[in-house]
């Protein structure tokens, strides 16, 4: 849906955003690529895997496509990929969990797991949709960046 938006937004003039609309269709298309190839009755062993590699090629894409369309990231596509390493690293602990450890006994990391994957998705999809820092993420970044140069800057002196 919010490739749809943004789609409209583009062909109406309302935004002229390349970098968001880019990212809103390989979201669209790895999302929609990954609810129909992936088979959740099969074999469950790799299934995290399997999301792992959905986002870390959705990453690569997008990355790709701003590259070869010479686009700037925007702060939206900035969201997306910070969400998509988040899941990738979330199912890769999981798979770890369930698939290495054989850990059968639910645990807090299970229920975490769950609600952070969701709110991670839903993040993405408002920062599609607004494309704007409503986390502050440029504020956070600059504070630490701030913090470590003034500790490198201890440091040599």
């Amino acid at each position: 849906m919010a490739f749809l938006l943004n789609l409209f937004f583009f062909v109406s003039g309302i935004s002229k955003n390349i970098s968001l609309l880019l990212a809103s269709f390989l979201m669209a298309a790895s999302y929609f690529t990954s609810n129909h190839f992936i088979n959740l009755s099969a074999d469950r062993m790799y299934m995290y895997i399997s999301w792992i590699v959905y986002d870390i090629v959705t990453i690569g894409m997008i990355l790709l496509a701003h590259k070869v369309w010479k686009q700037k990231l925007c702060i939206a596509v900035k969201y997306v990929i910070l969400g998509l390493s988040l899941n990738a690293l979330l199912c890769l602990i999981i798979h770890i969990d369930l698939r290495v450890l054989w850990n059968s006994e639910p645990w807090w990391f299970w229920y975490f797991y769950t609600l952070a994957i969701n709110t991670i998705d839903v993040v993405m999809v408002a920062a599609l949709i607004l494309d704007r820092d409503f986390l502050g993420m440029k504020f956070i970044n600059h504070k630490v960046k701030k913090y470590f140069s003034k500790k490198q800057k201890t440091i040599s002196a």
